[in-house]
Formats: C-alpha cells, sequence, structure tokens
C-alpha cells in the first residue's frame, strides 16, 4: 500500500492527493503509510511533526508500546494483532503502528497491513463521526479498533484451552501438553504487550491539553477500560492453561499407575506359577508325581485353579 492520505470533514473522510497541502492547511486530516512507504514523505520532511529519533524508531519494527510528549505533538508506539491470519489462535503474531498527534494532523506508520485501519477508514469514509472532530478523534477510532480485535480471538483460545483439556483427560500425549505450553507462552506475551498499551491509554484518558480534547477523553477512557478487560481474560485464561497442566500430568500419572497395577498384578500371578515349575524342574532322581502319566495335567490343573485363585483374591480386594 503507498501513501495515503484524508482530510476530516463533518461529512466524513475525504481521500486527499495533494499531501502537502493538507500538511499546510488548518483542516484535521490523517497521513497513513507502511514503514516501506516512508521515503514518500521526504518532499515534506519540514512540514512533518516529530523528532528525528521519533522517525527513526516508526521506521523500525519491533518497538515495545510507549508514549512520548513533545509538547506540540504526542508520539505513540502501539501494537495490534495481526488479525488477517485466520491461524491466530494457534500463533501469536502482532503489528507495529507508530503515531504522531498533531493539533491539526494524525500521521500513522504500520509495519504492516492492519485490518484495524482499514476498519477505521471504511466507517469514517461513510459519514460515521468519531468521537471529536480533530485528529484525536481518529486515534481513539484506530485504538479503539485495535482493542475490540482481542475479544474474538481471548474467546478462540479459551475454546482451544477447553479442547485441550478434554483431550489431556482422553488421550495425554506429548503434543497436547506442548499446545498447552504454546498457549501458556502466548498468554504471558500477550498481556505483557496489553499491559504496555494499557498504561499508555490510562495516560491519554486523562487528556493533553491543546491535542486531546475533553470530549474525547471518556472515549480513551473506554478504551482503556476494554483493554483492562482484556488484560484480566488473559490472566484468567493463563489460570485455566495452568490447570491443563495439572490435568495434563494428572491423566499421565494415572495412566502410568494403571499400567503399574495391571504388571504388578501380572507378577503376582507368575509368581506362585514359577514356583510350581521350579519345584519340578529340580534335577532330583526321585521327585513325587514326576513319572505319573497324568501328572503332566494335574500340575498345569493345579496350576490354573491357583492363578483362578488369585484372580479371585485381587477381585475381592478391588486389586483389578
Amino acid at each position: 500500500m503507498a501513501l495515503a492520505a484524508w482530510c476530516l470533514t463533518r461529512g466524513g473522510l475525504r481521500p486527499v492527493v495533494d499531501v502537502e497541502e493538507l500538511l499546510r492547511s488548518e483542516s484535521p486530516g490523517w497521513i497513513d503509510l507502511e514503514i516501506g512507504d516512508l521515503p514518500l514523505l521526504e518532499p515534506f520532511r519540514d512540514l512533518l511533526l516529530g523528532h528525528p529519533l521519533s522517525w527513526e524508531d516508526a521506521s523500525k519494527p519491533g518497538q515495545r508500546p510507549k508514549l512520548e510528549d513533545h509538547g506540540d505533538h504526542l508520539f505513540l508506539i502501539v501494537r495490534s494483532l495481526d488479525t488477517r491470519k485466520e491461524w491466530l489462535a494457534l500463533q501469536l503474531q502482532t503489528l507495529q503502528m507508530a503515531c504522531f498527534l498533531g493539533t491539526r494532523h494524525l500521521i500513522t506508520v504500520r509495519s504492516g497491513a492492519l485490518k484495524a485501519v482499514d476498519e477505521v477508514r471504511e466507517r469514517l469514509e461513510r459519514g460515521l463521526a468519531p468521537p471529536s472532530e480533530g485528529p484525536d478523534g481518529i486515534l481513539h477510532a484506530v485504538l479503539d479498533s485495535i482493542v475490540d480485535a482481542y475479544a474474538p480471538h481471548m474467546d478462540r483460545w479459551e475454546e482451544e484451552v477447553e479442547r485441550l483439556d478434554k483431550e489431556a483427560l482422553r488421550d495425554p500425549k506429548a503434543q497436547v501438553l506442548g499446545r498447552i505450553l504454546a498457549i501458556r507462552k502466548h498468554m504471558v506475551k500477550l498481556r505483557r504487550l496489553a499491559a504496555g498499551q494499557a498504561e499508555i491509554l490510562g495516560e491519554l484518558s486523562h487528556g493533553r491539553e491543546g491535542l486531546i480534547q475533553p470530549s474525547a477523553r471518556p472515549y480513551f477512557k473506554d478504551v482503556h477500560d476494554h483493554l483492562v478487560s482484556v488484560l484480566e481474560a488473559a490472566d484468567s485464561l493463563r489460570d485455566s492453561v495452568s490447570i491443563a497442566v495439572d490435568i495434563y500430568l494428572n491423566s499421565v500419572n494415572n495412566r502410568l499407575n494403571q499400567i503399574m497395577k495391571v504388571l504388578t498384578v501380572m507378577s503376582a500371578l507368575m509368581l506362585p506359577l514359577t514356583l510350581v515349575t521350579g519345584v519340578f524342574g529340580m534335577n532330583f532322581v526321585v521327585i513325587p508325581g514326576l513319572h505319573h502319566p497324568q501328572g503332566f495335567w494335574w500340575t498345569m490343573g493345579g496350576m490354573a485353579a491357583l492363578a483362578l485363585l488369585l484372580l479371585l483374591v485381587f477381585r475381592r480386594y478391588r486389586l483389578l
């Protein structure tokens, strides 16, 4: 995607072709681009918000969430779930978005195609009004869409943990444990990510005179509350994952105990039978019944009766 710019009017977003004209105008506007398109802003460098170090951070994916107040503008970095990936419930992938918020313009720099941004653009182009008529209203809409994207995938992770609980009880394979531990790792990463962004939204909800209008502050507070709910859900899911690990380990131990019980019973059955065969296998010249025509069958019958008696005893004491 190339550089895109819009002017915010009462009728919603209006596409702008001349970026320089937008930057020089007093009308609120939004400039959105990906990191690979940053060279397109070079002709307008003198008109852009932001310290050179901030632009350096915006050009490098993998930055941690942060908020910096530079007086005439705010610089923040947030991370969004890469919701274009259908397998997000199996893996946790995020995209970076850097934002420069001034009194008249909002500039967003993304590390990749971001569904949340596309959704906000479509809503505003249809005429849906943001909570304020300035660029802070656009920023709120983008952050709100990013936070809202967490909920469906938290639900998918919760369903996955419930499925793994049942599988751990039914058939505790090593792959099940690996999957459970992977989800726990994702929850730790997600909580660390959401916690950093919750702090940013908390500061935005208290407002910044001249940049965050008073009418928009309650809306930022609402987004902050939603993100806190995500944090609580992540903690709850992490506890569920720990329970799933316990279920898996208990299932493995129970299965091992069953196997050991069977082997113990078999050993207990074979021990007296081995004693009988050992007695009649001794190399003495005279052994009672050794030369009897039915001696072998009588011995086999006695051994079978002894084994049956032992089985009844085990059954009586619920060892089987």
